[in-house]
């Protein structure tokens, strides 16, 4: 009978290499996680941010009263007279005919009683030195001849024009930029139809997604009341002059082939306030 020995000696050998493989993969195993950690934190240095998007202070400013904005009032009164079975005033009936010159409305010069609106309130924020201790440092406005004559008088601050050399840009000295944009014009004639009315709405979001990729923190806009109206989803208008804080939040982008627009308004405007009124009454439109 023959019997198999196995030394001790002979034992620790044929152990050592399960042991070292065992090792080995040990090792193997660590560096595979290692390398999955690392790939997961540079994907995610990688992602974009997730965190809030930065809280912008809105000085939202109407422009004085315009010309169309007295023929307005004037026609008010006049159906009002008609309808209390009076007969309208030949100077008010007479303003009114005016509305029909539709391209002079589109872009009307302030009124006489919207020049004393402006030279008051420019009075007013001078003396409280408002641009300054607001810090503003971006003032926009609209394209329109109403809104940069406000923004002017008003702020210190206006484009040059694209149509007269001769004019300029004027920014206040403690402004870092003034601009304009002409998505902030006011509500155009066909814009109040139903068919056009997505085109008024798609206008107003890509201003707010404009705004929102402003490097400025402190904005002053001067515009149109239609356009504030709309934008902040309120139910009556600014008054002429009238200068409101509010702040703003960007909106989050919209997928290029999303259909149907986000109901107004689509960006977060919270803690609307009235900064100040102006106490030069706009033409009234009641008898």
């Amino acid at each position: 009978r023959h019997h198999c020995f196995i030394s001790s000696s002979t034992r620790r050998m044929t152990t050592l290499p399960s042991r070292l493989s065992a090792l080995l993969f040990s090792l193997l195993l660590l560096l595979i996680m290692s390398s999955q950690v690392e790939n997961a934190e540079a994907s995610t240095s990688a992602s974009p941010s997730t965190a809030a998007p930065a809280t912008k202070k809105i000085y939202l400013i109407r422009h004085a009263e315009s010309e169309e904005n007295r023929r307005i009032a004037a026609l008010s009164r006049t159906f009002q007279r008609l309808k209390n079975f009076s007969l309208p005033k030949t100077s008010e009936l007479s303003t009114s005919t005016e509305l029909l010159n539709v391209p002079a409305q589109v872009d009307s010069d302030v009124s006489e009683i919207g020049t004393k609106q402006i030279v008051h309130m420019g009075e007013k924020l001078q003396k409280e030195n408002f641009v300054e201790s607001s810090g503003i440092e971006l003032a926009i406005h609209s394209p329109l001849l109403r809104a940069r004559q406000t923004s002017l008088g008003m702020l210190g601050c206006m484009t040059a024009s694209s149509t007269d050399s001769t004019i300029e840009e004027q920014k206040a000295a403690s402004v870092s930029r003034v601009t304009e944009t002409a998505l902030l014009l006011e509500k155009k004639p066909a814009e109040w139809t139903p068919m056009y009315f997505g085109q008024f709405r798609q206008r107003i979001a890509e201003f707010e997604t404009w705004l929102g990729t402003q490097p400025e923190e402190t904005i002053a806009i001067v515009g149109h009341s239609q356009f504030f109206k709309a934008m902040l989803g309120l139910d009556e208008k600014f008054g002429n002059c009238e200068v409101w804080k509010v702040d703003f939040v960007a909106p989050p982008p919209q997928a290029e082939t999303q259909e149907e627009l986000p109901p107004l308004p689509s960006a977060c405007w919270s803690k609307l306030e009235k900064v100040y009124s102006c106490e030069v009454e706009s033409s009234p439109k009641t008898v």
